[in-house]
Formats: C-alpha cells, sequence, structure tokens
C-alpha cells in the first residue's frame, strides 16, 4: 500500500492532471485534502466537493484558495464556521504571487458584505479588487474597524464617499480616509484635527496666491493661506515632529516654505528634506552629512510608479544612495544601468535590484545568497544564477546553504542527485522536490525512510503521470 506521504505529495504536484488525481477526494487524510484543496488548478466540481466537507480546517484551506474559492462560495459564504467566511472574504489579499489576480463575483462580495461577523466584514474591506457596490456598502458599515479598513484599501473613493470618510466620527477613520485628493473646505479641519493633521499635512496643497492688503502671502509664503485655510507656516513650525516631517515631505508645498526644516533638531524631519525631489544637490550633501544613514532611506519619486524609465536610469550614477535604492526596484532598466547599479558599493542597491531586475549579471548573485536573510531562497532560484555557484552551496560545508542551494532550479542535475544521498534528511527533502532532479532519482526517493522526502519526491513536477498513476491505483480510496 502506497504510504500517506506519497499522496500527500501527489495531492500537491503541480504538474499532474487534476483528474488523475480525482480517486483522492475520498481520502481519509486530512493533509491530502488539505494537498488538493489548495490547487491553483482545483477544477470546479472538486470545489463544491471539498466545500461541504466536514472538517473546518478543509474548508477554510478551500475558501482561502483564490483560484477555487470563487467555484464553491455560494456554499462557502453561509458556512456556519465563521473562520471559513473569514478566509472567503480575505481572499488574496495577502497573497503575494503577482500573478494571481481572481475576486470573487460581485454576489459573493455582497453576500460577505452583509455578513453579521464583523471579522468577516473586516478581511473583506481589507481586498484591494472589490467591486464598488461591495465598498459603497461598507462604507455605512457600524463597525468603524471596518470603515478605516475600507478607508485604506479604496485609492480613490466617489467624493461624498470620500467627505463621508472624512467627517466620520470615528478617528482613525478619519486617518484612513486622508490622501491627495482631499476636498479644499474640509482642510482646514483636517489640519486642525489632532487626529488627521499629520496626515493633511502630507497631502496639503499650498496656498494661492493671495492679496497682501488682505494680509495674506504668495503661494507657499508664511502667512495664512485664503480661501483654503492652510498656514503653512504653522505646519512648518508645529510642536509636533511628526507634522513637520510630513509637511517637510510633502511635494506640493514649495520649496522655499520648508527650506528652514533643513536644519530642524529632528533627524527624520532633516530627512523628509533631504529626500525631496526639488532639492539642489549641494543642499542634499550638506544635510545629508550630519544624517546617520539609514536602509530605509529611499527617494520615493524616483521608484518605478513615479518616475519614467529614463529618468530613473539617469540616475543610475547619482552619488545619493537613496536615489540609487530607489532606481534598483525597477524590472525595466537599461542594460548599461542595470550594469552600474550591479557594481554599487551599497548591499541595498545590488539586492534590490536582483529583486526586482530578470536580467540582473549572475555573477552578483553568490555573494547575495551568502549575505541575506530570507530573501536568499528567492536569489538562488533566480534564472541567472551561476549554476557553478549553486554546485559549490550544495557540496560545502554550510548546511543552510546547502539546503539554499538543493531547491535551485539551476542547479547541475548530477550534484543534485548526489544530494539525494546526503545524511541530512532536510537536504533530501528539498532536492527531492526539486525539478533540476533526474526522473530516476526521483523514483528513487519515493522509497526514502523519511516521510518528508518521499512526500517531496511525488510533489516533484517531473514525477511521470504514469507513475503517479500506478502510485494512486495502489493507495488512493475506491
Amino acid at each position: 500500500m502506497t504510504r500517506p506521504a506519497i499522496l500527500r505529495g501527489l495531492a500537491a504536484n503541480p504538474g499532474l492532471d487534476p483528474l488523475l488525481l480525482a480517486p483522492l477526494l475520498t481520502a481519509a487524510d486530512a493533509a491530502v485534502l488539505d494537498a488538493l484543496a489548495r490547487r491553483a488548478d482545483l477544477p470546479a466540481p472538486a470545489a463544491s466537493a471539498l466545500a461541504r466537507h466536514p472538517d473546518p480546517q478543509l474548508r477554510r484551506a478551500l475558501a482561502g484558495n483564490p483560484s477555487a474559492a470563487p467555484h464553491a462560495w455560494r456554499v462557502l459564504s453561509t458556512d456556519p464556521d465563521e473562520a471559513v467566511r473569514v478566509a472567503l472574504a480575505r481572499g488574496h489579499s495577502t497573497d503575494h504571487r503577482p500573478a494571481v489576480d481572481l475576486p470573487l463575483p460581485g454576489d459573493a462580495q455582497l453576500a460577505l458584505a452583509a455578513d453579521a461577523a464583523v471579522p468577516v466584514r473586516l478581511a473583506l474591506a481589507r481586498r484591494r479588487d472589490l467591486s464598488e457596490p461591495a465598498r459603497l456598502w461598507l462604507a455605512t458599515d457600524p463597525s468603524a474597524g471596518v470603515r478605516e479598513a475600507l478607508a485604506r484599501s479604496w485609492p480613490s473613493p466617489p467624493e461624498p464617499v470620500l467627505r463621508q470618510l472624512l467627517t466620520d466620527p470615528d478617528p482613525a477613520v478619519r486617518r484612513a480616509a486622508v490622501s491627495s485628493a482631499l476636498p479644499a473646505d474640509l482642510l482646514p479641519g483636517l489640519l486642525a484635527d489632532p487626529a488627521t493633521r499629520e496626515d493633511a499635512a502630507r497631502h496639503a496643497l499650498p496656498p494661492p496666491a493671495t492679496d497682501p492688503a488682505a494680509g495674506g502671502t504668495a503661494a507657499g509664503g508664511a502667512g495664512p493661506a485664503r480661501g483654503v485655510g492652510v498656514d503653512v507656516a504653522g505646519l512648518v513650525g508645529d510642536a509636533d515632529p511628526a507634522v513637520r516631517e510630513a509637511v517637510a515631505g510633502n511635494p506640493r508645498v514649495p520649496l522655499a516654505a520648508v527650506l528652514a526644516l533643513a536644519d530642524d533638531p529632528d533627524e527624520d524631519v532633516r530627512v523628509a528634506v533631504m529626500l525631496r525631489p526639488d532639492l539642489p544637490d549641494a543642499e542634499r550633501r550638506r544635510i545629508s552629512s550630519g544624517v546617520e544613514p539609514q536602509t530605509y532611506h529611499v527617494a520615493d519619486w524616483l521608484r518605478p510608479s513615479h518616475a519614467s524609465p529614463a529618468v530613473r536610469a539617469a540616475h543610475a550614477r547619482s552619488p545619493f544612495v537613496w536615489c540609487r535604492r530607489a532606481v534598483a526596484f525597477s524590472s525595466d532598466l537599461p542594460a548599461e544601468a542595470v550594469a552600474v547599479l550591479a557594481t554599487d558599493e551599497d548591499h541595498s542597491v545590488r539586492l534590490l535590484l536582483a529583486e526586482h531586475h530578470p536580467d540582473v549579471p549572475g555573477h552578483i548573485l553568490p555573494d547575495l545568497v551568502r549575505s541575506t536573510g530570507h530573501a536568499r531562497w528567492d536569489l538562488a532560484r533566480h534564472p541567472a544564477m551561476p549554476a557553478g555557484a549553486l554546485a559549490a552551496m550544495a557540496l560545502g560545508e554550510d548546511t543552510d546553504l546547502r539546503r539554499v542551494a538543493a531547491t535551485a532550479p539551476n542547479l547541475p542535475p548530477a550534484v543534485a542527485e548526489t544530494l539525494t544521498r546526503h545524511a541530512d534528511d532536510t537536504t533530501r527533502a528539498y532536492v527531492a522536490a526539486n525539478p533540476a532532479l533526474p526522473v530516476p532519482a526521483v523514483l528513487a526517493l519515493l522509497d526514502d525512510p523519511d516521510p518528508r522526502v518521499a512526500e517531496a519526491a511525488a510533489r516533484n513536477p517531473r514525477l511521470p503521470p504514469a507513475t503517479a498513476g500506478r502510485l494512486l491505483a495502489a493507495g488512493a480510496p475506491r
């Protein structure tokens, strides 16, 4: 009889046709069913069957699968287990796979928006792919937490809804609703409200030109603004450094109005001025000389969402590391800019480039793998990772590096096969699932004494379907 571990591996094997795995739908092993429920290619009939399974843990796994949940949402949205409905409402809002874009049907969203349990509505409100009818429903939710979550996840609500959220009785909701699109007549109140003053200062428009005879000044001047009632000088001189930092970094406020903050006693305020796009380089150098450099100092205006590829490429040789870090977030830089950033003296620049650009020079990857933490697993699987460097790690004395290399698709097949005989069970388990492993070695590991290794071998996408069929015939229930 086939061991349960192998059935679990087969159920999770992405290379097998889900129709081949249909016999596993009646398996007694909960882990087998859980693996099926998490498959990205789970067909609608299988999803419907699992949605009616008596085990709530299994139904939660199915509800959290963004590919399968839309098939069975009618059953899952009325599930008696609240956690199942929460998982369905959450969907892929916490899924970091960029290819996943499978929102629930509109009817499912409305059903969850009317759920009696606050945690369900809260999970739904945090999604960024909601339909407008569902968002409008949640905008009047009796729970302030739900309204706050909606305000944070809705980038551009209609003005009536925005006004409603900005004047909400709950301060957390008002704070979450502050964005760059602030109605001018609400701005004075938002700047006077302790809950929203900092965020409003970050997004407020500068005062319009005013008549000096009326006591005002030109746009960005020190006097009170006419019309919208914005006192830039008051924000610059605010006792709260967080407010000063917000206005210092507000690109809508003219540099002249905040330049005095370049010598602010609070370092974060000085950094906000330092990172402005309109600051002359000479002043930027002066400020940076008195700032302790941090890895999180990044010029946001040079990120891919804010600057064109040409502008970003032009800053690849910037004398300021926080500019080069922002550019390194790009995946569309020309080869010349990539080559420049790949030799940057700053570790963060090289790491960000390797994490985001598909054509990063492979020679920088081995050192990054050796010197980083959790990122090393993804870097080792980068298409440009040199096979020779992986072989050296796999055959070296460092246990962590050997395990990381065991998962890399670029690992030379002969080296992968060598690792199948390693004394470390975890190493064998990692390499058993690696598609770089030759098929005969995959088949041999199905008989490994460690169940984790056998399961990983059964999960290997190179496992022949004929072999999988024989294993299922031997071990799956009829």
